[in-house]
């Protein structure tokens, strides 16, 4: 089982920028700017979200997450599933998790959280 913990949240920032957006202070071309290797983890990797994307309202909103981490090694930065994540974390792997909201149609994308994944009991740092 996996223990998230360090939780941080960017939903007052994604909201502070698509308040923005809406206002004119913020281009499309801003907030659309996925990258190739984001918009194709969000297609195949990524598990849809059951709301619409807030800029175009298509329901091709997707939530990926990332994993960054030396005791990662090569996979540090790579798209990974939930049961992904929780293999690492029965294998004693302490890593962050990066929870990102992207649009595969108009590339919109924004982190939405970061955590700190690592085995159940280990929540003060200690292996």
């Amino acid at each position: 089982m996996v223990d998230f913990h360090g939780h941080v949240t960017h939903k007052l920032a994604r909201a502070r920028v698509l308040a923005a957006w809406r206002s004119g202070h913020i281009d499309k071309e801003n907030i659309c700017d996925a990258e190739f290797l984001l918009v194709a983890a969000a297609k195949y990797h990524g598990t849809p979200v059951n709301t619409p994307c807030p800029i175009c309202e298509h329901n091709s909103l997707r939530e990926v997450f990332w994993v960054y981490g030396d005791e990662l090694g090569r996979m540090s930065g790579s798209a990974r599933s939930l049961e992904e994540i929780e293999r690492f974390v029965q294998n004693g792997l302490e890593f962050t998790v990066h929870n990102v909201e992207v649009c595969p149609n108009c590339k919109w994308n924004h982190l939405i959280a970061a955590a700190i994944a690592a085995p159940t009991g280990t929540t003060d740092g200690a292996k």
